[in-house]
């Protein structure tokens, strides 16, 4: 386990994060301004894909961490963070926390 961590992995992470904010303000922006312009289901589409996109974010930022700190031989932090991504996967599939 290495005590201090690459400077490439935090900002591969940070990269991810930043990707996807900037990603679905503007895909949202998108919905929005088509909404003005032409009415019915595609301004919407547009706006549920942007939800989506934010949603995915964290998921994809917690597979890039697992991969990254596999990838280190930093096999605590690994499975902790493929712990994460399973019980992720399981509120999605199961519906688990949805109360």
């Amino acid at each position: 386990m290495s005590q201090l961590r690459e400077p490439a992995f935090d900002r591969i992470v940070a990269l991810v994060l930043r990707t996807g904010a900037f990603s679905c303000f503007f895909v949202l922006l998108a919905g929005l301004i088509t909404a003005l312009f032409i009415p019915g289901r595609i301004p919407l589409g547009i706006e549920r894909a942007g939800v989506l996109l934010m949603l995915a974010t964290p998921v994809v930022r917690v597979i890039v961490a697992c991969y990254l700190f596999f990838r280190e031989k930093d096999f605590r932090y690994g499975w902790i963070s493929l712990g994460v991504l399973v019980i992720l996967m399981l509120g999605l599939v199961f519906g688990i926390g949805e109360h």
